[in-house]
């Protein structure tokens, strides 16, 4: 522990004095970029963790006699006494997971969720070493297959089987690479349905006239994302257009909290669109809001304030604090700040804003789309006075814009799953190496009473096999469950969001189809590896 101390120290002194320019110019360094940081703090981070792992093995070197460790049988059965203990704690830790994912989060933070995915992971992984094991007790049934075939699996298994500690590890890494891409692959996939559903159900305006940098990243409220009122009457001239909203979208703090204040025409709105309220009807609630001069808040933001259908929000406006009665709480989806929504005359008598975000256009029936894109073009042209034409974008464009970005979001999630799966395929690889090497002599002998090299690389391969079912098994439970946790638990402790759950099989076959053919894979080269090796070399090695 001194030694992992004095390397910590070490690491932070060597990455500050890399973080110091190395010339006086004033513009930094090649060392001072966030790159680099990142680099740095990836580096200190994985030597940390690296230290930590091996203090165990560490320990258990020292503490193992000289004669025990010459003497496999000896060392093999006190090591299979601790499996059970082993699993033991695998319960206790799973039980701890599902207790620590009922409190809420620690200001804001979903701490105890967390811990519980770690405990979730680490109590399936003390599980791991237990079934490996089990696989002795139902060798039978796996070898019943007459023929040699069945006698290889046999041989296979047996030996996995009394590796329980090396192979336990093994599985563990393959069943957390699996479950990390099961449980995120569930709640990506659910999150995007939810979205879908909410985009098809709340996004209903024919056609939508915004500022030409509405979908970039730019500031929402400010001039260069915001258009004049006038065009409402421009607009409405055009004979096919039905209904023109004026939405406006600024950011506001309300009770300390950043959130994005919405004020839109609601009768309007109540007749031609709708929200998703949690409770009541949509028409009824938005028409109610526009009466009595009250507000619509979002869930992410009702659940922040602690409020309800029902209470009373004060908000700091130009005229000083006012109470706003709360008349429905929604779901919403476009911003993890909360959202509140008032009717746009309520609004504009409060804050003196006469300006619009974007323009919800609603068509007449069989009114043509392209003509009425033409039209709108055309009459807004001419007051653009050259600078840069607003955006018209159709309903069915807007879904797919809002889709494409959300799956360009997630999109590095799927790469950082495909490594953790490769990272888990390459520790079944070293374990097999490993077994091939101490086997050597066991192989040379299989050869020289009659066994092929096909034989030999069948029982590798069916170690592996073997090795890879129980990950996967492991790896669909806790996928399953971590999903659970991640859409439960740490999606709503942290952003507030309801998620609907649905199980993709589609996306789910195919991941157990990448985690058979991964260890395929992994099972191959060492198996092929194994059947070339000399048998003269083999019987020689003491």
């Amino acid at each position: 522990m001194v030694l992992a101390q004095q390397l910590i120290a070490l690491l932070s002194r060597t990455i500050s004095d890399l973080y110091v320019p190395v010339s006086a110019g004033g513009a930094g360094s090649l060392w001072t970029g966030p790159w680099f940081r990142m680099v740095a703090e990836g580096v200190l981070v994985g030597s940390v963790v690296s230290m930590i792992g091996a203090i165990g093995p560490s320990v258990d070197a020292g503490r193992t006699t000289t004669v025990r460790a010459l003497a496999p049988g000896d060392y093999e059965a006190s090591q299979q006494l601790r499996v059970g203990r082993l699993a033991l704690l695998g319960c206790v830790l799973l039980g701890v997971a599902g207790l620590l994912s009922w409190p809420g989060p620690i200001q804001g933070i979903p701490v105890l969720g967390y811990m519980a995915t770690l405990c979730l992971l680490a109590g399936l992984a003390c599980l791991a070493p237990l079934c490996v094991t089990r696989g002795r007790g139902h060798r039978r049934s796996i070898g019943s297959t007459a023929g040699l075939p069945g006698v290889m699996r046999t041989i296979a298994v047996e030996h996995a089987s009394r590796n329980p500690g090396r192979n336990g590890v093994t599985v563990s890494a393959f069943m957390v690479g699996l479950a990390i891409m099961i449980g995120v692959l569930v709640m990506v996939r659910s999150f995007r349905h939810t979205v879908e559903v909410w985009v098809a159900d709340t996004v209903l305006a024919d056609v939508v006239v915004a500022p030409s940098l509405w979908l970039r990243g730019t500031e929402i409220g400010t001039v260069g994302r915001s258009l004049p009122q006038s065009w409402t009457s421009l607009l409405s001239s055009i004979p096919e257009v039905a209904a023109v909203d004026t939405y406006r979208d600024v950011r506001m703090t309300v009770n300390g909290y950043r959130v994005a204040v919405v004020s839109r025409d609601l009768r309007l709105h109540a007749q031609w669109s709708q929200y998703l309220v949690r409770h009541g009807d949509s028409s009824e609630q938005l028409n109610r809001a526009a009466e009595i001069g009250g507000l619509l808040v979002s869930e992410v933001l009702a659940n922040r304030l602690g409020v309800q259908e029902g209470s009373i929000l004060e908000i700091m406006t130009p005229n000083g604090v006012r109470p706003f009665p709360i008349v429905a709480v929604f779901y919403d989806y476009s911003t993890d700040g909360g959202k509140l929504l008032m009717d746009r005359a309520l609004y504009q008598s409060l804050w003196h804003d006469e300006l619009v975000t974007v323009f919800p256009v609603y068509l007449r029936e069989r009114a043509s789309l392209d003509r009425v894109r033409d039209r709108i073009t055309e009459q807004l042209s001419s007051v653009t006075n050259g600078g840069l034409p607003p955006l018209v974008i159709s309903n069915t464009e807007l879904r797919k814009e809002i889709l494409e970005i959300f799956d360009r979001t997630f999109l590095l999630t799927y790469v950082l799953e495909a490594i953790a799966v490769v990272i888990a395929m390459l520790g079944i690889v070293n374990t097999l190496i490993t077994s091939v090497l101490e086997r050597r002599r066991e192989f040379a002998t299989l050869r020289a009473i009659g066994g092929s090299s096909a034989q030999i690389q069948q029982l590798v391969l069916w170690e592996a096999i073997y090795l890879g079912a129980i990950g996967i098994v492991l790896g669909l439970i806790g996928g399953g469950l971590l999903s659970l946790l991640l859409i439960k638990v740490i999606n709503r402790q942290s952003f507030g969001w309801t998620i609907q759950m649905i199980l993709p099989i589609g996306s789910l076959v195919q991941a157990v189809a990448l985690a058979v053919l991964a260890t395929l894979v992994a099972g191959y080269f060492p198996a092929r590896w194994a059947a070339r090796q000399p048998v003269v070399e083999g019987l020689r090695d003491e």
